[in-house]
């Protein structure tokens, strides 16, 4: 089997899941930008906070702020 390659969604779960506690968006949206090694402008933030929104496992918590709910995953 192939190792499938992280999404956008992958690494915001693997960065909150290390911080254990909501991110502010422009935060985690540049640290998952980091982490693949894309440049900081505003359509790569466009299209990961696009990806964001289309993964059921990120809740939007309000001002701003994303967390990683474990009671929406089956592991």
């Amino acid at each position: 089997m192939v190792p499938r390659k992280k999404s956008e969604a992958d690494w915001a779960v693997e960065i909150l899941k290390e911080k254990q506690e909501a991110v502010f968006y422009l935060d985690l949206i540049s640290a998952i930008a980091d982490k693949m090694g894309k440049k900081k402008n505003s359509l790569v933030f466009s299209s990961i906070n696009t990806r964001l929104n289309m993964d059921n496992r990120l809740v939007y918590q309000g001002e701003g702020y994303w967390f990683y709910d474990r009671n929406r995953v089956k592991e």
